[in-house]
């Protein structure tokens, strides 16, 4: 039976996409060898798919995240020289009729991945995310033209290397695959790479619709979250507008009746839920100060604002700064929470939520994110920071765009207003979403990706088989000749 290696330099459960691939593949019968680093327990069907094998790369040394970046860089690059290949060609199977690799990061892995390929008698697919080297010269400041030195000059350099390093094994990959129409107009334009547009889909289990009684019963289970519980937690008999009679259970958001009833609140605040690397590529700060504008805004009664209850959710290296940030202003009218939730349970908080935000930028400007992706599976409208590509995928009709913290905090107020029962800017976007329908992940693999791959997989058994055959008629001759 064919064959796929599929391999992401990552954590497998924080690479939502390669893991799609990876079940898709199962799903036809393919059996899959997910490489990855395990820095966390990827999403059940992952682990529970018995055609899937996750075979997990050796992690860097702790010692390395604290040395100088760019001398972090080449040691990690050494390293995963080392670890790598002993990983692909040792640790897999000894054929394969596909070895598809994530990029970024491109170095060394799409030189490893392409060896695999070679070794394994089977094709290599490039699934462009976005850039190494625009990475590289987002993270190092390389087109700050305030900024020259000759440290930045020889990083330039490597940028430039690792682009035509990209260009190449884009070049001679059997197919490629990007996430935007522009990234792949980007990919001919650059390095004459051909590539075919799969878009970022939610699964089928993650597009979540919840009614009343669902969102209650998930308020219900975030009392027992460390993180939710001091600020979800009401007595039954705490206080709303109106009465529905005798109130069994209550949290912040909605309640339960004596006959079984479950109600929103109609004095509930507006639950808002981003999702950020915390990271420089997603300027946080844009958020904080939208949101502080929005606690002192001195119009609250006039327009009926409601509070916001704020859910933000992801791991990164600035996030222990932010959260000093936050600590260290008053909110009156804004709960900042920044919980870490199971991969289950984030599909179940979107459903819940109002609105979402999402701060990507994109060191390429081409690649789209997967938080808006999964916001709008949910039915969530959006609003997303702007650069080139998003118009791919946030449309006045599911969400808004912003340039700065002033341009989000006039969308707070818009769509904010009344909320919820005269909140009409924001009614709409949600009834337009509901209109639009929703492309599921298999539904969009299926029509761009799957075609390209049966061919290959099909041609790829094709020739293992007739090399076996010859292998058999040789031994054959070999007998009679005996």
């Amino acid at each position: 039976m064919e064959n796929a290696i599929v391999i992401v330099l990552g954590d497998i459960g924080h690479s939502p996409r390669t893991c799609y691939h990876a079940l898709s593949l199962a799903e036809r019968n393919i059996p899959v060898e997910l490489v990855g680093y395990m820095e966390s327990v990827p999403h059940q069907k992952i682990m529970s798919n018995p055609l899937i094998t996750i075979v997990p790369l050796w992690s860097p040394p702790r010692f390395m995240s604290k040395l100088p970046s760019i001398l972090s860089l080449m040691i990690k690059c050494f390293w995963l020289s080392v670890v790598l290949p002993l990983t692909l060609f040792f640790r897999t199977s000894m054929l394969a009729s596909v070895v598809m690799v994530q990029n970024p990061p491109g170095v060394p892995t799409l030189f490893f991945a392409w060896i695999a390929s070679k070794l394994k008698r089977g094709h290599l697919i490039i699934d462009w995310h976005n850039y190494s080297s625009s990475m590289i010269r987002y993270n190092y400041k390389l087109d700050d033209q305030k900024e020259k030195g000759f440290v930045k000059s020889i990083i330039s350099l490597i940028a430039g290397l690792i682009g035509f390093f990209e260009g190449f094994f884009g070049r001679i990959a059997r197919w490629n695959i990007c996430v935007s129409n522009g990234m792949r107009d980007d990919l001919r334009r650059r390095w004459k790479v051909k590539a075919i547009t799969t878009y970022d889909r939610p699964q089928s289990w993650n597009i979540l619709s919840f009614d009343e009684k669902k969102k209650h019963e998930f308020y219900m289970r975030l009392l027992h979250h460390p993180d939710f519980n001091p600020f979800l937690k009401r007595e039954p008999r705490s206080i709303f507008k109106y009465d529905y009679g005798e109130v069994v259970e209550s949290t912040l958001f909605s309640y339960l009746n004596v006959d079984g009833t479950c109600h929103l609140r109609l004095n509930r605040p507006l639950l808002l839920i981003s999702s950020t690397s915390w990271t420089e590529e997603e300027d946080f700060g844009i958020l904080l100060d939208a949101l502080h504008k929005y606690d002192t805004v001195n119009i609250r009664n006039k327009c009926e604002l409601p509070d916001f209850f704020v859910v933000i959710t992801g791991k990164g290296p600035l996030k222990q700064f932010y959260l000093e940030k936050i600590q260290s202003k008053k909110w009156n009218h804004v709960t900042i929470v920044t919980p870490w939730l199971a991969a289950e349970d984030y599909p179940k908080m979107l459903a819940c939520a109002d609105l979402g935000v999402s701060l990507h930028a994109s060191t390429s400007g081409l690649d789209l994110p997967m938080k808006v992706v999964d916001m709008l599976g949910c039915k969530v409208p959006v609003l997303a920071k702007q650069f080139p590509t998003i118009g791919e995928l946030v449309t006045p009709r599911n969400g808004r765009t912003f340039e700065s913290s002033q341009d989000l905090y006039r969308h707070f107020l818009d769509l904010a207003s009344g909320f919820p029962q005269k909140s009409s800017a924001l009614t709409t976007l949600k009834n337009q979403i509901l209109e639009n329908g929703q492309i599921d992940w298999d539904c969009q693999w299926n029509a761009t990706f799957w075609p390209l791959l049966h061919g290959l997989m099909v041609d790829s058994l094709n020739e293992i088989q007739r090399q076996q055959r010859f292998a058999d008629n040789s031994n054959y001759g070999e007998t009679i000749s005996d």
